[in-house]
C-alpha cells in the first residue's frame, strides 16, 4: 500500500474562497501494488513400503511418494516446481516360488455292493458301480515337496480325489474307448463325430446291436470360432483424458484442470457365438467399448472494452452527471462469465455525480448607448426613446476575453438588450433612478411589503407634481421572493482505485442549492442564509471480485452395478470446491458422468421343475421326486433363451444336496389330501384410520385339505393357515360392497382399498344383507314378497291395503267388469313404490268386511250417524210445516243442513 500525491490545481482569475470546497480534488489518495507470492510446496511424503516377502512372476514393484502444492505463485513469484510426484523400483525383492499339484495315478475301482446300498446284507458281487481314489501332493516349481496351503494360495483348487467308475459285469456290453473326433473344417456348418467298437462276446449279444441304446459313432456340431458384436445401450458422456494420479493425494484442486477440450464417448458391445449365447468380449477382439471422437468445448467468457473517458458534466450550472462506456466485443457462450446488463446498444454504463459553479458564466453587458429621441422633430431634445447595449456571454475564469456561446449562460437571467428612455425637457421634474427593493423575510410572507425608494433631483417649473418617490408590494413567493434549500444527489457507483477491477472503493454524493421556483443557484446563496448541511459526502463501498468456481478432479471409477449381463453402470464423480462468486462462470451441472459397463456372460446353476412322484412297489403312499441341476448362459436374466454350458462354467453349487430331491406322496383312496402352500399374502400392518404405529407386520397362506371319500370328511380339517412377520407393510381399509338386487338377492363382498377382494378385514356386524326380506312377513294367504320390498298379491289377486300401507288381503278379481270405481286396485307386480299420490290415497279402501266375513267396526259407526241424521231432517220438517200462532211474526226461514260424505274415516 502507498501513496499518490499530485500538485493542486489553481482558480484561474479568481481567488480561492470562490473555489467551493465541496468540489476540490483530491490531492492525495491510497494506491495498492500487489506483493509477489511465490509458489508453496510442502516437502516430499516418505517412500511408500516395499513388499516384505517376494514378488510374482515378472511383476515389478515399486514405491512412490509425493508433495503438494499449498501455495500458487502469482504477481511474479517464484513458479511451482515441475515435479510433484516421483516413483522408483524396489531393489532386492526376491522373486515368490510357484507351487503346483501333482496327482497320482487313480486306484483300482473299488466296488459298492448293492447290499450295502439298500442296506441289507449279501455275498459281494464282481461288477457293478464303484469308486476309486488317488493321492494329491503340493510340489514346489523344483520338484520338492511343499505343504498343502502354499498351493491353494496359487493354484486353482485341488484336484478332485475319488470318482465313480464302473466295472462291467458277466452280461454287459463292453466296449473300446471312444476314438478322437474328426478333424473340422473351416466352415462352421459341419460336424464331427467319434468311433467306438463292441469288444468280446458281447460282439454276438443282440442287445449290444441295438444302436439306439449302445450306440457306437456319436456326431456333434464343430466348435465355431465365428463371433459377432453389436452394440448395446446409449452413448456415454465425452470423456477426457485422466491425468496420473496418486491415489494417497485424494482429491487434487488446480485452476488450470483440464474441463474441456479432445475427449472419447463409449459404448458397450455385446459379444455372442453364431447360436446367440453371450460370451466374453475379448472373443470379438475388442475391450468390450466401441470409441469415437468428442469435443468439450471450452468456455468463452465475455469481453467488453476498455472504460472509455469521463464525458463532460451534463450541466453547466449545478449538478449533473458524468458518464463513461464500455461496449460489448464478444458474447460468452458454453458456459463463460456471463455479460453485465447491456443496452440496446449492446453498452453499459457508469455514471457520477459532478458539479459546475452556476457563475462560470455570466452574462457581460456594455454600458447603455445615448437616449434615442422618437420625435421627427429635429428641434425637440426631449421626449421618450429608447437606448440600447451590448450583451455578452464570458467565461469567468478567463475574463471578459473569453466570449463563449451564449447557450452556456442562464438563458432565463439574459439581461435585456433594449430598453425605452425618456429625456426630461427643462420644465419637467427630474426625479432620481429606483434604489434597490428592500429584503423581503425567509418565510416570504405575502402580508410583509417590499419597498423602494428615489429622490427629487430637480423641481418642475410649472405647476404639475412631480411623480412618486416610493413603491411597495407584497412579498409573493417564487415571484419577488425565494426559498432555498440543499439538494442531494443519490450515491454515485463504486469508484475503485486507478487500474483495480475489484476491492475497496468509495461512493460519493454532491450538494447544490435550489431556489424554490426550481432553478438551481449557487451553493452560495444556500450558505448565506446559514442552511443546515448533510454530514456525509462520501462513504467506502466494496466491488466483489469476480472468483470463477474450482472443481475437484474426476473420482475413479465406481464399480459396475452389476457382475455380469447387460444393463450395468458405472460412474464417476467431482465436487465443486469453490463456489463462484461475483460474476464468475457460471458452476457447470454436470457433477456426474457415466457409462455403460462391458457385456460380459453371466453363468448360472438353473433347477429344473419337479418329477412325478416316484413310487416304489404300489400305486399310492410316500415316494421321491427329484429334479435337474444345470447350468445356463444368459445375458443378466434368465429366461427361454438361457443356453446351458458345461458345468465347469458355472462356480460352486449354492445350493444344498437336499434340494435336487425331496419326499412326496399320493393320497390313497379315503385319505385327505393336502395341497400346495398358497403365495404369502401383502404384507399387512394394523392400522387406526388409517395410520399405523407398528414397525413390523404380518403376512399369511394357506393351505387346505382335498377329500378323497366323501364318508372322511368329518375327520379332516377344512383349512391349515400360516402367518409370519414381514416389514414394509401397508395400511389397507375394507369396504363392504354390493351388487345390485336381482329378485330380492345380491351379491355381498368385502374390497381392499387397493382393489383386491378378500376373505375377512370387514366387519361382520356391519355385512349388507344379501337376500331381502319384507317386514312385516308376507303371512296373508296368496301373499308374496315384492322386488321392491312390501307385500304383494299373487297373479289373479288384488292388493286390499291399509291404511297404514301394509297388505290387507288379497281378493280374487273375478273380472274387469266386476271392478268398483271406489275400491283400490293395485297390481302387485305393476305397483309404482314411489308414487305420492299413491301414498296419499292408500288408506281410502271402503270394503265392510273383514276376511273371515265379520262386519269391520266403521260400518256400525256410519249406521249409527245416518239414523241421527234421519231424526235431525224429520224434526226440521216439523219446525217448517206448523201452523204459525195469530200476531206472531214469522221466524226466519231457516237454512237446510247439508251434509256431504266424504268417506270412511277409519280407514
Amino acid at each position: 500500500m502507498g501513496v499518490i500525491a499530485r500538485h493542486g490545481q489553481l482558480c484561474l482569475h479568481i481567488t480561492w474562497s470562490r473555489c467551493p470546497d465541496s468540489t476540490r480534488p483530491e490531492t492525495m489518495r491510497p494506491c495498492h501494488l500487489p506483493c509477489k507470492k511465490d509458489c508453496v510446496v510442502t516437502a516430499f511424503s516418505e517412500w511408500t513400503p516395499c513388499p516384505r516377502l517376494c514378488k510374482s512372476g515378472n511383476a515389478t514393484t515399486r514405491q512412490s511418494r509425493y508433495r503438494i502444492i499449498n501455495q500458487e505463485a502469482a504477481n511474479g513469484g517464484r513458479e511451482c516446481p515441475d515435479t510433484l510426484f516421483e516413483e522408483r523400483e524396489c531393489e532386492e525383492v526376491s522373486l515368490c516360488p510357484i507351487y503346483r499339484w501333482r496327482p497320482q495315478k487313480w486306484s483300482p475301482c473299488v466296488l459298492v455292493p448293492e447290499s450295502v446300498r439298500q442296506g441289507i446284507m449279501s455275498t459281494s458281487e464282481a461288477c457293478g458301480k464303484g469308486v476309486q481314489t488317488r493321492a494329491v501332493s503340493c510340489i514346489s516349481d523344483d520338484n520338492e515337496s511343499a505343504e498343502m496351503a502354499e498351493c491353494l494360495k496359487q493354484a486353482n483348487s485341488m484336484p478332485p480325489l475319488v470318482q465313480e467308475c464302473t466295472v462291467p459285469c458277466r452280461d454287459d456290453c463292453t466296449f473300446t474307448a471312444w476314438s478322437k473326433f474328426t478333424p473340422c473344417s473351416t466352415n462352421c456348418e459341419t460336424t464331427r463325430s467319434r468311433r467306438r467298437q463292441l469288444t468280446g462276446k458281447s460282439r454276438k449279444k443282440e442287445k449290444c446291436q441295438d444302436a439306439d441304446i449302445y450306440p457306437l459313432v456319436e456326431t456333434e456340431p464343430c466348435p465355431c470360432d465365428v463371433f459377432t458384436s453389436q452394440p448395446y445401450g446409449n452413448w456415454s458422456d465425452c470423456i477426457l483424458p485422466e491425468s496420473r494420479r496418486d491415489p494417497q493425494r485424494g482429491l487434487r484442486v488446480q485452476g488450470d484442470s483440464k474441463q474441456c477440450g479432445q475427449g472419447v464417448r463409449l459404448q458397450a458391445r455385446a459379444c455372442s457365438d453364431k447360436s446367440g449365447r453371450p460370451v466374453d468380449p475379448s472373443l470379438c477382439g475388442s475391450s468390450g467399448y466401441i470409441q469415437e471422437d468428442c469435443v468439450i468445448p471450452c468456455p468463452f467468457d465475455c469481453k467488453l472494452s476498455d472504460w472509455s473517458s469521463w464525458g463532460s458534466c451534463s450541466s453547466s450550472c449545478g449538478i449533473g452527471v458524468r458518464i463513461r462506456s464500455k461496449w460489448l466485443k464478444e458474447k460468452p457462450y458454453n458456459g463463460g462469465r456471463p455479460c453485465p446488463k447491456l443496452d440496446l446498444k449492446n453498452q453499459v454504463h457508469e455514471a457520477v455525480p459532478c458539479y459546475s459553479e452556476c457563475n462560470q458564466y455570466s452574462w457581460v453587458v456594455e454600458h447603455w448607448s445615448p437616449c434615442r429621441i422618437h420625435s421627427e422633430l429635429r428641434s425637440l431634445r426631449c421626449g421618450g426613446g429608447t437606448q440600447s447595449r451590448k450583451v455578452r456571454c464570458v467565461n469567468t475564469a478567463v475574463g471578459e476575453a473569453g466570449a463563449v456561446n451564449t447557450s452556456l449562460c442562464d438563458q432565463d437571467g439574459i439581461p435585456p438588450e433594449t430598453q425605452p428612455c425618456s429625456l426630461l425637457c427643462p420644465s419637467e421634474c427630474v426625479m432620481s433612478t429606483w434604489g434597490p427593493w428592500s429584503q423581503c423575510p425567509q418565510s416570504c410572507d405575502p402580508h410583509t411589503m417590499q419597498r423602494r425608494t428615489r429622490h427629487l433631483l430637480r423641481p418642475s417649473l410649472s405647476s404639475r407634481t412631480c411623480a412618486e418617490d416610493s413603491q411597495v408590494r407584497p412579498c409573493l413567493l417564487n415571484e419577488n421572493c425565494f426559498q432555498f434549500q440543499y439538494n442531494l444527489t443519490d450515491w454515485s457507483t463504486c469508484q475503485l482505485h486507478e487500474n483495480a477491477t475489484c476491492g475497496q472503493g468509495v461512493r460519493t454524493r454532491l450538494l447544490s442549492c435550489v431556489r424554490s421556483d426550481g432553478k438551481r443557484v449557487g451553493v452560495d446563496q444556500c450558505e448565506q442564509r446559514n442552511l443546515e448541511k448533510p454530514q456525509r459526502m462520501s462513504l467506502h463501498c466494496l466491488v466483489e471480485c469476480v472468483v470463477n468456481y474450482q472443481l475437484s478432479e474426476w473420482t475413479a471409477w465406481t464399480e459396475c452395478s452389476q457382475t455380469c449381463g447387460r444393463g450395468g453402470r458405472m460412474s464417476r464423480t467431482r465436487f465443486i470446491m469453490l463456489p463462484t462468486q461475483g460474476e464468475g462462470r457460471p458452476c457447470p451441472t454436470e457433477l456426474t458422468q457415466q457409462k455403460t459397463c462391458p457385456v460380459t456372460p453371466c453363468y448360472s446353476w438353473v433347477l429344473g421343475n419337479w418329477s412325478a412322484c416316484k413310487l416304489e412297489g404300489g400305486d399310492c403312499g410316500e415316494g421321491v421326486q427329484v429334479r435337474s441341476l444345470s447350468c445356463v448362459v444368459h445375458s443378466g436374466s434368465i429366461s427361454d433363451s438361457a443356453v446351458r454350458v458345461q458345468e465347469a462354467q458355472c462356480k460352486d453349487m449354492p445350493f444344498p444336496d437336499g434340494i435336487l430331491k425331496q419326499l412326496c406322496s399320493v393320497p390313497c383312496p379315503g385319505d385327505c389330501h393336502l395341497t400346495e402352500w398358497s403365495e404369502w399374502s401383502a404384507c399387512e400392518l394394523t392400522c387406526v384410520d388409517g395410520r399405523s404405529f407398528e414397525t413390523v407386520g404380518r403376512q399369511s397362506r394357506s393351505r387346505t385339505f382335498i377329500i378323497q371319500s366323501f364318508e372322511n370328511q368329518d375327520s379332516c380339517p377344512q383349512q391349515v393357515l400360516e402367518t409370519r412377520s414381514c416389514t414394509g407393510g401397508k395400511c389397507y381399509h375394507y369396504t363392504w360392497k354390493a351388487s345390485l338386487w336381482n329378485n330380492n338377492e345380491r351379491t355381498v363382498w368385502c374390497q381392499r382399498s387397493d382393489g383386491i377382494n378378500v376373505t375377512g378385514g370387514c366387519s361382520p356386524q356391519a355385512r349388507p344383507a344379501a337376500i331381502r326380506q319384507c317386514n312385516p312377513a308376507c303371512r296373508k294367504p296368496f301373499s308374496y314378497c315384492t322386488q321392491g320390498g312390501i307385500c304383494g298379491c299373487e297373479k289373479g289377486y288384488t292388493e286390499i291395503m291399509r291404511s297404514n300401507g301394509f297388505l290387507d288381503y288379497c281378493m280374487k278379481v273375478p273380472g274387469s267388469e266386476d271392478k268398483k270405481a271406489h275400491v283400490k286396485i293395485l297390481a302387485g307386480k305393476n305397483r309404482p313404490v314411489n308414487s305420492k299420490i299413491h301414498d296419499i290415497f292408500k288408506g281410502w279402501s271402503l270394503q265392510p268386511l273383514d276376511p273371515d266375513g265379520r262386519v269391520k267396526i266403521w260400518v256400525y259407526g256410519v249406521s249409527g250417524g245416518g239414523f241421527l241424521i234421519m231424526i235431525f231432517l224429520v224434526f226440521t220438517s216439523y219446525l217448517v210445516c206448523k201452523k204459525p200462532k195469530p200476531h206472531q211474526s214469522t221466524p226466519p226461514q231457516q237454512k237446510p243442513l247439508t251434509l256431504a260424505y266424504d268417506g270412511d274415516l277409519d280407514m
